[in-house]
């Protein structure tokens, strides 16, 4: 079974450092580059209201979730950003004010090469 890790942000840290911190913690970084990017809109779209961040990482998968109250994320950005990574989910938490975003990078296995016989 794939083992997972929860990261928490700290008391100290804006939402980007700690995306920044998780991505740097992990073995295979390039894949998951694009989910700073993707964080770092969804923040942008936020215009300063507060919200918890948290991940989840696996060797498999990298799992961001920003809850936030207040006015909800423009639903074009939402398609952005699930364009450009394996899956992103954004919906009410049941409470009209409430919203949790879940943006989902999944790590490829390592390339296999094919040699090429002459």
């Amino acid at each position: 079974m794939d083992k997972e890790k929860t990261y928490s942000i700290e008391m100290d840290e804006d939402y980007m450092e700690f995306i920044r911190r998780v991505i740097a913690d992990q073995a295979d970084r390039e894949p998951l580059r694009i989910v700073e990017l993707l964080v770092e809109i969804a923040i942008g779209e936020l215009k300063d209201r507060p919200c918890d961040i948290s991940a989840v990482v696996s060797d498999e998968r990298m799992k961001v979730t920003i809850r936030h109250k207040g006015k909800p994320i423009d639903e074009r950005m939402v398609c952005v950003m699930d364009d450009h990574t394996d899956r992103v989910d954004y919906k009410s938490d049941g409470d009209t004010d409430n919203w949790i975003l879940t943006i989902r990078r999944d790590v490829p296995p390592p390339f296999i090469t094919r040699h090429h016989f002459r």
